[in-house]
């Protein structure tokens, strides 16, 4: 475009809070890839950073995020700490209010440019032509928008969404979130992304929302090789953080809260912890205090990206009935069912804008604690009075269902009360083993009699 070099450069400011969101968001990558301009950049290192990301962009059709760009740029010192300093001082802005601004500073420098053009034509005599081509570009400069197609032409973009899939497929840059860790949910699954999706479990006082909270997140972190954000509501942090390390070392909680680790144990465990290519973090909020609501989850997500370059691709929030919404309303007894449903659709909402899979616990009350000793019983969100509806935002509601002898036996019945693209199947039983931090022994699981035999 016209002009002097640095005629047209945009602030520091402003590029830190755009380039955060082009690493990290796809549309505003998109946009930065096809618009930025060299002279819009204030020095070679911006422009070697926007020329790295814009052939990430082309290669592969998506953001590249912190540590690929990162690894990138690694021979260059100067971008690496410039990189540095964006993610230190970018904030958690609002995506399309940043593009917003990047659509009027292009607008505003293609004004400049269409002036200059007009006005070199009239002072040549060529007035006509002069008002002609500024009434057919200033038409153009106004129909120009960065946004996104509000209504999408399925026949017109099938094959650029194709070819989309495509390399998102062969080349993904996000790992595969696709396993609960029980094969009996997993047959139901069958290998379909959990990302953007949120799953409740379902659960009476003592049965073990915790475990499967917990178990889910270990084997996310640690066999699956995912980042897991474990946020806890309830109890102390030592009570999750020890049992996790208890799962670790293949101890009881007892063993490792005591400190009676053997070092045979210790020293097995530190030579496989460069295997783990996963990580695992806790997060627990103090029992007594401010109620903490989704907002503050989203909050717990933003730290989680600004320290670690991406969001969590796990997140375990233990228990929703102990979070509130986004609202600010104070919700009285007679809405408790409102507030439930209000705040597990915030958390739905969050899974979708962060890339993860929100996996979330509830405790339910029944009035008569002898109804679920009888076997042919499993909770559903319908038998549960203040979860009514629970279900509505979720992609999952598991209900965990334990009766005195299944207590005895260690073993209970799970039952998916919904389960999207699939058929609501029969409760199945599974064989626990909480002693040492295992909710789900496969090996007893197998060995359990088959119903009705």
């Amino acid at each position: 475009m016209a002009g002097k070099k640095n005629e047209n450069v945009l602030t520091s400011e402003f590029l830190a809070e755009l380039y955060n969101c082009a690493i990290t968001n796809n549309q505003i990558c998109s946009v930065v890839s096809r618009y930025m301009e060299d002279v819009f950049l204030p020095d070679p290192q911006y422009q070697l950073l926007n020329a790295t990301l814009k052939s990430y962009y082309n290669e592969y059709k998506t953001a590249p995020q912190y540590g690929i760009i990162s690894q990138r740029l690694s021979s260059s010192r100067a971008v690496s700490e410039l990189l540095e300093e964006i993610r230190d001082v970018a904030t958690s802005v609002n995506p399309e209010g940043i593009r917003d601004q990047f659509e009027e500073y292009l607008k505003l420098v293609q004004f400049k440019k269409i002036f200059k053009e007009v006005s070199k034509k009239f002072e040549d005599g060529e007035r006509i032509a002069a008002m002609m081509s500024f009434t057919r570009e200033a038409l153009k400069l106004q129909q120009f928008t960065l946004k996104p197609e509000e209504f999408i032409d399925i026949a017109q973009t099938y094959e650029e969404r194709l070819r989309e899939n495509k390399v998102r497929n062969e080349n993904p840059v996000s790992k595969m979130v696709n396993s609960f860790y029980i094969d009996g949910l997993d047959e139901m699954n069958q290998g379909r992304n959990l990302r953007t999706q949120l799953s409740l479990f379902l659960a009476m006082s003592g049965v073990g929302k915790s475990h499967i909270a917990r178990w889910i997140g270990y084997n996310a972190a640690y066999i699956s090789g995912l980042d897991v954000l474990h946020i806890q509501l309830e109890g102390a942090a030592s009570e999750t953080t020890d049992a996790y390390s208890a799962m670790l070392s293949g101890t009881t909680t007892y063993e490792y809260e005591s400190g009676k680790v053997n070092n045979h144990t210790l020293e097995h465990l530190k030579s496989q912890l460069d295997t783990y290519k996963g990580t695992l973090k806790v997060k627990a909020y103090p029992k007594f205090g401010k109620e903490v609501s989704t907002t503050d989850i989203r909050t717990d997500c933003d730290k989680y990206r600004e320290k670690f370059g991406k969001y969590p691709d796990v997140v375990i929030v233990d228990s929703l009935d102990l979070l509130t919404d986004a609202s600010g309303k104070n919700w009285d007894s007679k809405s408790l069912r409102h507030k439930r449903i209000a705040t597990a659709q915030d958390l739905k909402d969050l899974a979708g804008e962060t890339d993860s899979w929100l996996v979330v616990t509830y405790q339910a009350t029944i009035e008569n604690p002898e109804w679920v000793n009888d076997e042919k019983n499993v909770l559903t969100a319908f038998n549960t009075s203040e979860c009514k509806g629970l279900q509505r935002p979720c992609t999952h509601l598991i209900s965990l269902n334990q009766s005195k002898r299944e207590y005895r036996e260690s073993t209970m019945r799970l039952y998916a009360d919904k389960f999207r693209f699939c058929k609501k199947g029969e409760p199945f039983r599974i064989a626990l083993d909480y002693e040492h931090e295992v909710f789900y022994d496969r090996v007893r699981t197998l060995n359990l009699p088959q119903e009705g035999s």
